[in-house]
């Protein structure tokens, strides 16, 4: 009996740790074979590597470089994760940051669990499906987001606000505003959620914060401090779409609702007042920024917001109901994350495959390129995939495909050719032309890109310096926005 005790207790941590472990291979082996990518994990890192230097975090990464990251999103938290880079200054330290972060945050709602009394095989249950939440997986497989660290708060943020644990709750209120300006949001409807039941005066301090916080984010700090407007609202303004029927006018924002509740077997639907923060994710994304098409899926990182609201929802539910209907609903839940784990062939089902562990024959070759060629204090710009690997540098620039008219002396003997562009003045040119690579690697199409290189060197905008098979270092000869 007592070490069945200790079993139970140790657990939980156990279970974050796997999944820990699981998630960190997951990237850390995906970055080393060159599938990671410069936007988001080569800018952020980029970014984080600033901060450890005590410089501002000016991006040269970005399609739109010479600008402070914070000009596109209020990421204060890669100031304060900073200082490990004085332990490890990598990319791969950054993702093992953004793992932990959120991996722990799995004894939040296991411990939330708890303290509602649920059993053992719920509160596992639910900390099983925050872990394998799809929205989970794909943020952490994707790269590194502020909006993983942003959950995570959230999540502990619920915690202690439940628990009214009231410094705690404070902290990570605070932490999670600074991961994002679009956190505000969240905080704000949890909070709402939580003064519908308890009448508190704190809550209200909470959603007086909130709003003032999304009201200074969005009509103050970026037009007026940043003088930029907000990159990631619709075309005609932040408020220029508010049609409720927008949150299920496509196919696909049908199919992201229904896994989105189907990851949790639909429990989440029968504690309607929790369903608010979820309904206002949906609202930010699929009405509010209907304009941005790459945040309305299942895929990427965007669905990592919805981890802690729906498992909020789900402990709500489950507490209504005596051990033994918590014993069933457990076991649906189970095979509901299962099923949806199996359906969409989730990224943790990648460490199953051959393939994944494969190593492409490319990366030797340009692993040997940098660490031969291309010390830290060089310039460089690089394809999209190689540029994390380079991005611990004053100036790393990414190699962005476009067309150029030429009105004589056309390389492709055409007015319209195949062209690159990037900013100020690299010394180097580094690319791959491997045929691992694809779109998301070159940013356009493989015959697009490799005509692009050949124009480029047809116009002595760049001479090969050295190559290592597919492996290819140009020098820069000039810019290829001159005439």
């Amino acid at each position: 009996m007592q070490y069945y005790r200790l079993l139970i207790r140790v657990l939980p941590y156990f279970l974050c740790l796997a999944f820990f472990i699981a998630y960190s291979m997951l990237a850390i082996v995906r970055h080393n074979h060159y599938q990671s990518f410069g936007y988001d994990l080569g800018i952020n890192d980029q970014a984080v590597w600033k901060y450890s230097q005590f410089h501002l975090p000016s991006t040269t990464i970005d399609p739109f470089p010479g600008k402070t990251k914070l000009a596109e999103h209020i990421e204060v938290v890669y100031a304060i994760i900073s200082p490990a880079y004085w332990i490890w200054s990598s990319p791969i330290m950054l993702i093992l940051l953004q793992n932990l972060f959120v991996c722990s945050s799995g004894i939040a709602i296991y411990l939330l669990g708890k303290k509602y009394k649920l059993s053992i095989l719920s509160s596992t249950s639910i900390l099983i499906a925050y872990l394998m939440f799809y929205g989970i997986q794909f943020a952490l497989w994707t790269d590194v987001h502020s909006s993983v660290f942003a959950a995570s708060f959230i999540m502990w943020f619920i915690y202690f606000l439940d628990t009214r644990q009231h410094k705690l709750c404070i902290l990570f209120f605070l932490l999670a505003l600074t991961a994002k300006e679009s956190t505000g949001t969240a905080l704000f409807f949890i909070s709402l959620v939580y003064f519908w039941h308890r009448r508190e005066k704190i809550l209200v301090i909470y959603l007086i914060i909130s709003t003032l916080y999304i009201l200074f984010a969005f009509y103050i700090f970026f037009p007026y401090i940043m003088q930029v407007p907000y990159l990631y609202a619709n075309q005609k303004g932040i408020l220029s779409n508010t049609n409720p029927l927008s949150l299920i006018d496509t196919h696909e924002k049908r199919i992201t609702i229904f896994y989105s509740f189907a990851s949790w077997g639909f429990l989440p639907i029968l504690s309607p007042l929790t369903l608010l923060p979820v309904l206002s994710h949906f609202f930010k994304f699929f009405v509010l920024a209907s304009d941005l098409p790459g945040a309305q899926g299942l895929f990427g990182h965007y669905r990592i917001s919805l981890a802690p609201l729906l498992g909020l929802a789900t402990i709500w539910t489950l507490k209504r109901f005596t051990i033994h209907w918590q014993t069933f609903l457990s076991i649906w839940l189970l095979i509901s994350v299962l099923s949806t784990q199996y359906v969409l062939h989730l990224p943790l089902s990648y460490l199953t495959k051959a393939w994944f562990w494969h190593q492409p024959s490319a990366v030797k070759n340009i692993d040997a390129m940098i660490s031969k060629n291309l010390p830290p204090t060089v310039s460089v710009v690089s394809q999209n995939n190689i540029t994390p690997h380079l991005s611990e540098r004053d100036k790393i620039f990414t190699l962005y495909p476009e067309k150029k008219i030429f009105d004589v002396d056309s390389p492709c003997g055409k007015k319209e050719c195949n062209w690159f562009r990037w900013d100020q003045k690299p010394e180097f040119l580094l690319i791959d032309t491997s045929m691992v690579w694809d779109i998301r690697h070159l940013l356009t199409d493989r015959d697009s890109f490799t005509d692009g290189i050949k124009n480029l060197e047809k116009a002595e905008v760049i001479v090969k310096y050295k190559q290592v098979d597919t492996a290819v270092l140009y020098k820069i000869i000039r810019s290829p926005n001159n005439p």
